[in-house]
């Protein structure tokens, strides 16, 4: 894993960005259950300005459900875009995938923020029919 990550490196400190893409191709697909991969193509791209390449990197990445890690810098990716509807969408997939207390609790908050106050309401009536009571004390 070290090899790959300092070989991109050196692609990159050296300004061949399409060299160091075609690397992460292969290490993301041969490699799929690194995340750190992910991670460091998804911010190679998002400094480099190109978003939309980022956002469908992350696509991919999520199709391969990752920790609960992979999908906050997802989130934070959305927020740093501003794209507020597209945050919701994955903050709900992101509760699908991981229906915790600790889930339900981010995304009431993240509506709270917004003074989303029904929606909210409706994040904890559903926390407490899918957790049950008990669980939310």
């Amino acid at each position: 894993m070290s090899t790959w990550l300092k070989y991109v490196d050196m692609e990159m400190r050296n300004k061949y960005v399409n060299h160091s893409r075609n690397l992460w191709e292969r290490a993301v697909t041969l490699l799929p259950r690194v995340d750190q991969f992910w991670y460091k193509y998804s911010y190679m791209e998002e400094l480099l300005g190109n978003y939309l390449a980022a956002r469908d990197i992350f696509e991919r990445w999520m199709k391969w459900k990752p920790e609960e890690r992979g999908w906050l810098c997802y989130l934070k990716f959305e927020e740093r875009m501003n794209e507020k509807q597209r945050h919701r969408e994955i903050m709900y997939r992101f509760l699908q995938e991981f229906p915790r207390q600790s889930t339900y609790i981010k995304v009431a908050k993240y509506e709270m923020k917004n003074k989303n106050v029904p929606l909210t309401r409706q994040i904890f009536e559903k926390a407490a029919e899918d957790l049950g009571l008990a669980q939310l004390n």
